[in-house]
């Protein structure tokens, strides 16, 4: 009885390591290699699409600044309203395959929406109000209930849009159940359902062969409580390779980034760390220089100009997250990268060559092709025509 019980643990065990730890698709893999290159060393600019399927924050940041964000970031909140030949229909994947194609680094997220109280409608909210929901998530641990099969049938749902885009070799940073910690969406009301419905849509959408996903973790969003009381959500290493966090009104760049940032660090040591979500924040040059060397940042699209591309909004340089001032002031980083800086340096293969510093007579140029009047910190340069990699 003790040598079955042995091996049966024994068996368990192993099973949940290969669930929990199977190699990644040479997309997949190839951008995390990229990422843990340029980690500490350069930061990846990134926008966030408006509900539909588009890059119209993106567009808008390229109008006025003639760059690029590295990452565009799609939201598969309208799940339950598409259908091919529908106003939103997730099945097609052209917006997301051009911007790769381009490029781009394709990023995804899910304001999971289910059934509102009074049942005329959807929300992600978590409320008794009719119009919120009250969806219990503890029923993650209940197989047999109505609300397990539901979970169950929203996760292949878009585990099939995510499908289309690993047969089309595009890898995805996919940020599933954010701002748990926070408790205002159905999902973060109970910390150790909400993990575990992380680990289910894991071990799910693995099975699917959806082996394309690089998953990034959102602690709470840091005003609404001590920020390391997040990880009583956190699902655990073996299902995470990106930890993050979402912070809005705050511009005090001196010592609460660099806080979040080492918070992220010191819970999480393998993992890089991410400003997922932002506005009304910092210069990323002020974060930056403080410290929170955030692997990529995200501001939120702006509602009223971005909904539409050519209304009268979208030439204007007001904007609540983040205006072109800030943009501009990201983009004079020579640590920030534009879909194109990311887009070279990630074919690149660096030789390793270490060089203490060029000669002050040598031509410095970044990546993207701008000189540098003097090399005063590390990465990647051209010098003579060769890459080199300064330490």
């Amino acid at each position: 009885m003790r040598k079955s019980l042995l091996l049966f643990l024994y068996v368990a065990c192993c099973l949940h390591v290969v669930a929990a730890t199977a190699p990644k698709s040479a997309e997949a893999q190839a951008l995390m290699d990229f990422i843990r290159r340029i980690e500490g060393s350069y930061t990846l600019s990134g926008a966030m699409a408006n509900v539909n399927w588009n890059i119209n924050e993106a567009e808008w940041v390229h109008k006025h600044t003639g760059k690029w964000p590295a990452i565009n970031c799609f939201d598969f909140i309208h799940h339950i309203y598409s259908a091919p030949n529908s106003w939103i229909d997730y099945s097609n994947t052209r917006v997301a395959e051009q911007w790769h194609q381009q490029g781009g680094i394709v990023a995804a997220m899910w304001h999971w929406n289910v059934p509102s109280n009074d049942k005329k409608g959807y929300s992600f909210y978590y409320g008794t109000e009719s119009d919120k929901t009250t969806f219990d998530v503890k029923k993650i641990f209940n197989p047999s209930s109505a609300e397990y099969a539901l979970m169950m049938k929203d996760i292949d749902q878009i585990g099939s849009y995510l499908k289309q885009l690993k047969e089309k070799g595009i890898a995805v940073l996919w940020r599933p159940l954010h701002e748990a910690g926070g408790m205002w969406f159905w999902w973060g009301r109970d910390a150790d359902a909400c993990a575990e419905l992380w680990r289910v849509m894991y071990r799910r959408f693995q099975d699917a062969g959806l082996d394309n996903l690089i998953w990034v973790w959102t602690s709470a969003a840091a005003w609404n409580m001590p920020y390391s009381d997040g990880y009583r959500w956190y699902p655990g290493d073996d299902y995470v390779d990106i930890v993050s966090i979402d912070i809005y009104n705050d511009n005090n760049a001196r010592n609460i980034y660099t806080s979040y940032y080492q918070m992220l660090r010191q819970k999480s040591p393998d993992k890089p760390a991410a400003l997922s979500e932002c506005g009304n924040v910092a210069n990323i040059s002020d974060q930056w220089n403080n410290g929170a060397k955030w692997l990529f940042f995200m501001p939120w699209y702006d509602y009223e100009r971005t909904m539409n591309p050519n209304n009268s909004n979208f030439n204007s340089t007001a904007h609540g997250n983040a205006n072109i001032a800030w943009w501009n002031n990201a983009f004079s980083c020579d640590f920030v990268l534009t879909r194109d800086a990311a887009k070279t340096l990630m074919a690149t293969a660096i030789a390793p060559v270490t060089v203490a510093k060029p000669s002050p007579s040598s031509a410095v140029y970044r990546l993207d092709g701008s000189k540098v009047q003097a090399v005063t910190r590390k990465g990647i340069y051209i010098v003579g025509g060769k890459k080199i990699l300064v330490k």
